[in-house]
C-alpha cells in the first residue's frame, strides 16, 4: 500500500459552536472544572467498590505502604518486599497511619481518583504543544478522563499514580527533544525515574526517548550525540549497574521477566490479538485517520515536535507490545488493556494532526476503515469478553456487562453493527471534514459509556466478592482482641481468601501452609507439620499463637485451644495451652457434603496411642441417587450405601499408633453446579476414646 506523504493543502479546523464558546473561556478553568468533575465521578464510582480484589496486587501495595507507616522499611510478612516500585506504597503510608484498613482504603481511592483525573493536564499541555488549539486540546483532555482505564482508581494499584505521571513524561520528552535544553532533558529524567518507581514497565522509557531522538534528528548520530549528551550520561549508569549487579538483584519482585521464552509465533497472535482490541478501547472512528497522522509525522512531520511525537509514540507502542505478547505468550494469556492505557489517549491528538494537514491520504485511511470493518465483521468479541482472563481489561467488561444485560448474541449483534456504522463514519471522515465533530463526539460517549459499563460490573463482582469471601465484620480478627494470629492455608482455599484477611486484619501476623495448599505471593512460604503427639510445628518450633485456620473443604478440632469466631471460611482458635491437633477431616465442605475422596486423621490424646471409636452419620437429601461410599483404616475396609432420603451412622473403631487415617472414597461421585465433585452428606465427624 503507497501512501503519499506529500504535504497537501492545510484546511483551517472549525470547532462546533459549543466547543467553540468553551475554549473562549479561560483554558485554566475549563481544565479545572473537567479534572474536578472526573475526581468526583471517579471517587463516588469508587465508593461502590466495596473490597479489594485484584490479588495478590492490591495485597502487596496494602502492605508495603502498612509496613511503611509502621516501621519506615518496605516488608511484607515481616520479611524485606524487594519490591521496586514503591512510589505508590510511599504515598499512600500516611493513610495507615490510622490504623483503620477502612479509612486506609477510602483515601487511597481518592488519592486515585485525584492522580488519573490529573492526567488531563499533560495531554491537554501536549495538545497545546503540538498547536492544535485550545479547543481540541481541551477535548483530548476530556478523552483521557472518559477512558475506561480510569476503572482502575477504584483499586490498590500502581496504574492510577503511573496513568498521569507516564502522560506527564511523554510531554516532557516531546519538549526536550523538540527544544534540547539542560533543564528538559533533566525534567524528563526525573520524570522518567519516577514513572518507573511508580510501575516497573516503564522502566523502557529510554528507549521512547531514543525513538523520538532518531525522528526529531533523521537519523543524524552525530547531531543526536551533541544534542542530548546529558541524557546519555544519566541513561548509561543503570545500565551499567543492570549489568553489574544483574538483573535479579535490580528487578527484585520482578527477576522472572529474565526467564521469560521468545516464542515468534506466539507474540504475532498477540500482538494481532492486542491491536485488534486496542483499536476498540481507542473508540474505532478515530484510528484510521491517527495511524495516517502518525505515518505523516514520522515520515514528513512539519515540526520539531510533530516529529518528537511521532517518534515517541511509535517507541511507546513498541516497548508496549513488546512488553505485552511476551508476557501473555508465557503464560498469562489475556489481553493487557491496562499496559496499554497510556497509549489511548495519544489518539486524538494525532487525529487532530490529520485534520490539520487537511485529511491526506484518503484513499488509505479509507482502506484502512474497510479493514477495520472486515475485521470486526470476521472476528468478533464476544469470546473475548465471555472468557476469564479480562480481568485486565476495562473495554472488555463493560462489554461483558452489555453481553449480559441484553444477551450475549444481542451484544455481540450490536458491538458488530457500532462498529460498521463508525467505520463508515471514518471513510466519510477523508472526504467530508465536518464529520470529524461527530467522529469526536462519538469517541467521547464510547469512551464514557464503556466507563459506566466497567463499573457496573465491578460493583456487582465486588459485592459478591465481599460477600463471599468475608464475613459481615470484615475486622473480625482484629475485633476478637486477639493479636499476632498465625493464618494457616489449608489445601484447596482461595488464594483470594487469604488476602483478604490479610488486608483487613492487621493484627495477622503470618500465613503458613498446611500439606500441599499452594503458595499466595512470592513472599515466603512457611510450611507447618504435625507431630505425632498433634502439636504444629513450623520453621521447628512449636506454635503457642492464636490460629485462623482455614476451613474450606476441611474441619479441624483442635485441644488445647478454644475456638472464638468463624468467619471468611477460617476459624479462629485462642491458645488455653499448647494447642494440638485432635482431628482433621479432609473432604467436608462447610454445607456437609463431603468430596468424591478425602480423608479423616485422628491424634492421640495421650501418649502415641489412638485407642477410641469414630462416629460418621452419612445422608443424601432428596433428588440424588444411591451413592456407596468405601471406608479404608489400619485393619478396617467397608463399603456403605447411602440412599436418597435416608441416613445412616456408621462406627469405625480407631486403634493403632497415631496418627489414626480413615480414607473414604466413591467410584460414581455427584456433580454440584459450582463445579465441586461430592459423594455423600455428612456431619463432623465424632471420635470417642476408650472401647
Amino acid at each position: 500500500m503507497a501512501i503519499d506523504f506529500r504535504a497537501p493543502r492545510t484546511e483551517e479546523l472549525r470547532l462546533p459552536v459549543g466547543l467553540a464558546r468553551i475554549s473562549a473561556n479561560p483554558a485554566r478553568v475549563v481544565l479545572a472544572g473537567i479534572v474536578g468533575a472526573s475526581f468526583l465521578i471517579r471517587f463516588v464510582a469508587a465508593l461502590g467498590h466495596q473490597t479489594p480484589r485484584y490479588f495478590p496486587d492490591e495485597y502487596i501495595y496494602a502492605s508495603i505502604a502498612r509496613s511503611l507507616a509502621e516501621h519506615g522499611r518496605p516488608l511484607i510478612r515481616n520479611g524485606p518486599a524487594h519490591f521496586p516500585a514503591l512510589l505508590e506504597p510511599l504515598l499512600a503510608a500516611p493513610f495507615w497511619l490510622f490504623h483503620d484498613p477502612e479509612l486506609a482504603y477510602r483515601l487511597t481511592q481518592a488519592e486515585n481518583a485525584l492522580a488519573m483525573s490529573l492526567a488531563a493536564l499533560p495531554v491537554y499541555l501536549l495538545t497545546r504543544r503540538l498547536g492544535l488549539g485550545a479547543g481540541l486540546a481541551l477535548l483530548a483532555g476530556a478523552t483521557a478522563v472518559a477512558s475506561p482505564n480510569l476503572f482502575f482508581a477504584s483499586f490498590i494499584l500502581a496504574d492510577p499514580l503511573a496513568y498521569p505521571l507516564a502522560l506527564t513524561t511523554i510531554y516532557a520528552g516531546v519538549c526536550a527533544l523538540a527544544r534540547p535544553s539542560r533543564r528538559s532533558q533533566l525534567a524528563f529524567i526525573a520524570l522518567a525515574a519516577l514513572t518507573t518507581a511508580t510501575r516497573i514497565q516503564y522502566a523502557l522509557l529510554p528507549i521512547v526517548f531514543v525513538a523520538g531522538v532518531v525522528a526529531v534528528e533523521r537519523g543524524s548520530i552525530r547531531r543526536a550525540l551533541a544534542s542530548f549528551r546529558l541524557t546519555w550520561g544519566v541513561f548509561l549508569a543503570p545500565l551499567a549497574a543492570l549489568v553489574a549487579l544483574g538483573p535479579s538483584r535490580v528487578l527484585g519482585y520482578y527477576n522472572s521477566v529474565v526467564d521469560l521464552h521468545v516464542r515468534p509465533g506466539s507474540i504475532v497472535h498477540w500482538v494481532a490479538t492486542d491491536s485488534m482490541l486496542l483499536v476498540y478501547c481507542a473508540g474505532w472512528v478515530l484510528v484510521p485517520g491517527a495511524l495516517i497522522g502518525l505515518a505523516y509525522g514520522l515520515a514528513r512531520p512539519r515540526s520539531r515536535e510533530e516529529a518528537a511525537f511521532g517518534g515517541v509514540t511509535a517507541g511507546l507502542g513498541l516497548i508496549l507490545f513488546a512488553e505485552t505478547s511476551m508476557y501473555a505468550s508465557n503464560g498469562s494469556p489475556r489481553f493487557q488493556e491496562r499496559y496499554f492505557m497510556v497509549l489511548l489517549p495519544l489518539v486524538v491528538p494525532w487525529f487532530a494532526l490529520y485534520l490539520k494537514r487537511g485529511r491526506p491520504a484518503k484513499l488509505a485511511t479509507s482502506l484502512f476503515a474497510v479493514v477495520l470493518l472486515a475485521v470486526s465483521a470476521r472476528v468478533p468479541l464476544a469470546p473475548y469478553s465471555a472468557g476469564e482472563n479480562k480481568q485486565d481489561s476495562p473495554f472488555l467488561l463493560g462489554v461483558f456487562r452489555l453481553e449480559h444485560a441484553i444477551g450475549v448474541a444481542n451484544g455481540s449483534l450490536l458491538i458488530a453493527a457500532a462498529a460498521a456504522v463508525l467505520s463508515v463514519l471514518a471513510v466519510g471522515i477523508a472526504w467530508r471534514a465536518r464529520l470529524a465533530v461527530l467522529a469526536l463526539g462519538l469517541s467521547l460517549a464510547t469512551a464514557f459509556a464503556a466507563s459506566v459499563a466497567a463499573t457496573s460490573f465491578d460493583h456487582q463482582v465486588s459485592k459478591s466478592v465481599r460477600h463471599a469471601l468475608l464475613p459481615a465484620d470484615a475486622r473480625w480478627i482484629d475485633h476478637s482482641g486477639l493479636r499476632n494470629v498465625l493464618l494457616i492455608q489449608t489445601p484447596a482455599t482461595a488464594h483470594a481468601r487469604a488476602h483478604e484477611q490479610l488486608f483487613w486484619n492487621e493484627s495477622v501476623a503470618n500465613v503458613l501452609f498446611f500439606g500441599p495448599a499452594t503458595p499466595i505471593d512470592a513472599f515466603g512460604y512457611p510450611h507447618v507439620v504435625v507431630t505425632a503427639d498433634g502439636r504444629l510445628v513450623a520453621n521447628g518450633k512449636t506454635l503457642r499463637a492464636p490460629l485462623a485456620i482455614s476451613n474450606f473443604a476441611v474441619r479441624t478440632r483442635l485441644r488445647g485451644a478454644v475456638l472464638v469466631a468463624r468467619g471468611g471460611a477460617y476459624e479462629l482458635w485462642r491458645p488455653t495451652a499448647t494447642p494440638r491437633l485432635a482431628l482433621f477431616a479432609g473432604g467436608l465442605y462447610s454445607d456437609n457434603w463431603l468430596a468424591q475422596a478425602g480423608q479423616i486423621e485422628v491424634w492421640p490424646t495421650n501418649g502415641n496411642r489412638v485407642h477410641g471409636t469414630l462416629r460418621l452419620r452419612l445422608r443424601l437429601p432428596a433428588g440424588t441417587e444411591r451413592t456407596v461410599l468405601e471406608l479404608t483404616a489400619p485393619g478396617f475396609k467397608r463399603k456403605v450405601a447411602v440412599l436418597p432420603r435416608s441416613s445412616r451412622t456408621v462406627v469405625v473403631p480407631a486403634n493403632g499408633r497415631g496418627p489414626w487415617l480413615l480414607r473414604f472414597r466413591t467410584k460414581r461421585p455427584g456433580y454440584l453446579s459450582d463445579g465441586r465433585t461430592i459423594s455423600v452428606k455428612a456431619a463432623m465427624p465424632v471420635f470417642t476414646p476408650g472401647g
